[in-house]
Order: C-alpha cells, then structure tokens, then sequence
C-alpha cells in the first residue's frame, strides 16, 4: 500500500512559550531584622499571615506589617500578587560561605505538567563547579504527577554530577539546582538546550530570560553595613517586586536616593513623613524636593503619629488591579485602610495637598485616604506602569509566536498597530483610559482622523510611512516609528454643587 505522504504532506509548527506581561502586584516589606532572612537569602514570598508568623515570630516587625497586608481588603493576593519580604543588611554582617544556586522562575505547575507528561527523553546542558559541561539526557516524566516527582526526576539525573535538585519554599511552585559544594569555586550556569533529545529547560523555568536567578557561590566573609538603595537593587534583581515599603524609615538623603532608583526602575516606592516641617514649600523639606524634581514614583505619605504601617497598607490596597478585568482601575481617593486614621486640622490637610503628601484622616467620624495630586496620583503611575509593560509585552510576543515573519511591509506594519491597539482597548475596558476629547494642542497625522479616534475609541496609532524610512533601518530590519496617543480616563475627587432655590 502507498503512503498517503507520496500525495499530502502536513507539517504543523507550534506556537512556543509566550511572555507573560509583568506582574505590578507583587510587592515588598524590606526589613532589617536578622534571624530567618540574611544576605545569603534574601527574600521569601508569601500568600498568607500564617508563613510570616512561622518564619518571623509573632513579635516581629515584618509580622506587624504582614498584618497590616494581610488585613486590607482587597490586597494583592486576591489579584494573584504576591508579597516580598526582602532583607536590608543594616549593620556589617558575618556570611558563611555558600553554594551556587539556580532558582527557576514560578511556574503554574498544572499547565507545565501536562506536557512534561509526554516527554520520555527530556535534556539539557549544564555546567557545574567549572568542570566540563554536564549533558543530561533521558529525562522520563510521563510517570510524574506532581511537582516533588519531578523533581525527584532531575534529582536523579544530577546526583553524581554535584547538583541537588529542591523545589521552591516560599509559597510558589518552581525548581532549585543547588551546588553541592560551597565557596568562591561552586558556579553554576543557567541550563541550555542539549545536542539530542527534548529540551526542557523553558519549560521548567530555569533558561536564560525565563525569570531564573542564578547565584554563584562565596567563601565567607564579612560583609559591611548597605544602603537601602543598595538593597532594594539586589531583591529587585532577584525577584521582580514593584512596590515595596522599608519599615526602618529612610532619613532625607535615603529618601532622595530611594525616589530616583524608583523614578529609574519603573517600580512604586512608598513612604511615611512625620515632621511637620514635611508640609513646608521649601527645598530643605525633602517632600517638596521630591516633588520639585518630578520624581513621582515616590508615593509620600503623611503621619504625625509615625504609623509606618499606613505605608503597607496604603501599598496593599493600591497594587490590586488585574488590567483584563471591565472597570478594574481604582483611585486611591476616600479609600479605607486596616490602620488607625489620624485626626488632622484643615491647615495640615491643605498643606499636605500642597507639597504632595496623601493622609489618612477622617471625615464625618469615616477614615479615609485624601490624595494629592502634587507629586501626581499613585493611580497614574501605576496603571502607566502597566500599560508600558503591556504593551512591550504584547508587541514583544506578536513578533515572537509568528511562525515565519512579520514582513517589511504595509501589511506587516499594520499587524504591529493592530496589536498595540488591541492591547490599549484593554486598558480601555478596565478603566485607565477612555473616549473623550482631547485637549492637549499636541496631535499627529490627519487632525480631524485624530480627533475622532480619540473621541470614539479613546487612542490613536499611526505608523510613518515604509518609503520615508531610512535604508539604514530597513537593512536593520525596523519598524518605521509607530506613534500613539491614549486619553486617561482620570477619576472625579470632589464636585461643586449648586442649588438655585425659589421661595
């Protein structure tokens, strides 16, 4: 009998693993508090107060902060966030030596197991401790039905090459490569695709760009006293929090610093002021600094009373927005917190507004949070945030999954505008931006086109012509510019009413 290939033949291309667009609500409580976390770990992650409890103690500041997270309603972990709680070595530290470590990003386990489940001959190429590069191969999950079966798979495959394989201990599911020995000569380099088999080093998490965090070995030392800029850089490098509240409070100069790394690394700082000299229009308050130099990341708030937990808690109930859910962006405006709301005179309230520091006080015996808008609104910042990782993301991905290309043309260009459009009208339904009119007298293109996307749909994309881009960029292979305008939905704070009364 003839093959039905000497008539048809079918090839079927998959689409790949995709990025996943940045999670906002996963946020950090950095403490200095020694014991369970140290420079050697750096950070644990947690979904409930019972872990915090555990591994701090119930007398701790990292708990009594946790509560206040755990407290609001919602926080982030009813939006799949995640809290951090990172460590800040405030004082010189003695460090044991370590080994090398490869932590895999988080995986959603169920999906990731489904395919490992058909994969009988899975591999990869690791180096360990500078030897010669280690090939695994015949890795068999077909049998494994959860997370400890495969890990006991790669155990087993390393076990004689040096590795231990452990799966993550803060609350997520993900995979660890520990070196067996310890010092300055254990290393490790992220897994890459080995010469025969089915790779799986995507799959689990641990390739270069999937999130992994590799941590190379050190002999023991004694590490001198950071800076808090020192510290929230390396447990953002570790893992990718974008919002986080020190609970030891910054002085001024660390309050600057802090509010230009947030201004750099696109990531909310939050942070409580408590001298009255912070409500002053002048540029040795550092609040008025702050907002003189435009550095809005910096999210001030304002406590007499030094209740550092208004911070945590103002943090938990900001990061709560899932950006593919109808009208899910919020204001941080007349909003409640599990914290106690201090009585404020209209002085200081307006001085606040002032300079830029939001306050928790109350109104007819109810607390709420009376924003400023000085230093912009915590809202705008986040939700723009969001929407530059969304669209990056997105855009990233479409050039990404196109199983041959997307070709220098009017066609391939407009599948670009195409999908930046659709990723803003996302953001359209959830409520960060909206059809209205624009007002700014900055327009591109046709103005009367302009006007009426904008005032129909809420954004407008135009792309700039393929035959007035520069050869240069075509023979790089460039898009011509693509430029957009969104008009943000903003939010009412307050209202004037008036009432013409006839006798």
């Amino acid at each position: 009998m003839a093959d039905i290939s000497n008539v048809i033949t079918v090839s079927l291309i998959p689409e790949g693993v995709l990025a996943q667009r940045d999670n906002l609500n996963v946020v950090g409580i950095i403490t200095s508090e020694t014991g369970f976390l140290s420079t050697a770990k750096r950070f644990a992650i947690y979904r409930n107060i019972a872990g915090v409890a555990s591994d701090f103690g119930t007398n701790s500041q990292a708990y009594a902060h946790a509560k206040s997270f755990f407290a609001t309603t919602p926080n982030p972990i009813d939006v799949n966030g995640l809290l951090v709680i990172g460590f800040w070595r405030k004082e010189d530290e003695n460090v044991a030596a370590t080994a090398a470590t490869l932590q895999g990003a988080i995986l959603e386990f169920n999906d990731v197991l489904t395919e490992l489940q058909q994969i009988s001959d899975g591999s990869f190429d690791i180096d360990i401790d500078g030897g010669p590069t280690t090939n695994v191969t015949g890795l068999d999950f077909r049998t494994d039905t959860s997370l400890a079966d495969v890990v006991a798979t790669l155990d087993a495959a390393l076990t004689a090459a040096g590795v231990t394989v452990t799966y993550r201990t803060d609350d997520v599911d993900g995979i660890v490569f520990t070196s067996d020995t310890t010092g300055a000569s254990s290393t490790l380099t992220k897994p890459v695709d080995g010469a025969t088999g089915t790779s799986v080093v995507q799959l689990l998490g641990l390739a270069d760009g999937t999130g992994s965090v590799l941590t190379q070995g050190a002999d023991s030392a004694l590490l001198s006293a950071e800076t808090k800029e020192a510290a929230i850089t390396e447990i953002k490098a570790q893992t990718n929090i974008y919002g986080a509240v020190f609970i030891d409070q910054p002085n001024s100069t660390e309050a600057k610093d802090l509010a230009e790394w947030a201004q750099a690394n696109d990531t909310l700082l939050y942070d409580v002021f408590i001298l009255s000299s912070n409500l002053n229009v002048d540029v040795s308050n550092v609040v008025w600094d702050i907002k003189l130099s435009s550095l809005t990341n910096y999210r001030m708030l304002y406590s007499p009373a030094n209740n550092r937990r208004l911070a945590t808690a103002y943090m938990a109930r900001n990061h709560t927005v899932n950006f593919n859910a109808e009208n899910s962006a919020i204001t941080m405006h007349l909003k409640a917190l599990p914290v106690s709301a201090e009585e404020l005179t209209e002085t200081e309230i307006a001085a606040a507004k002032t300079v830029g520091l939001d306050v928790y006080t109350t109104i007819k015996q109810t607390p709420v949070i009376l924003t400023s808008g000085a230093n912009d609104f915590v809202d705008n910042r986040y939700n723009f945030i969001g929407y530059k990782d969304a669209l990056e993301t997105d855009l990233f991905n479409l050039l990404k999954q196109t199983g041959t290309k997307i070709p220098q043309t009017v066609r391939g260009v407009n599948q670009l505008v195409d999908q930046a459009e659709k990723t803003t009208r996302g953001f359209v339904r959830a409520g960060v931006f909206a059809p209205e009119t624009w007002t700014s007298p900055e327009r591109f293109g046709d103005e009367a086109t302009f006007n009426r996307n904008i005032e129909k749909f809420g954004f407008y994309f135009l792309a700039g012509r393929l035959s007035d881009q520069p050869q240069a960029d075509r023979q790089a292979r460039k898009s011509p510019v693509i430029k957009g305008a969104v008009k943000n939905a903003g939010a009412i704070h307050s209202a004037n009413i008036i009432v013409n009364v006839n006798l």
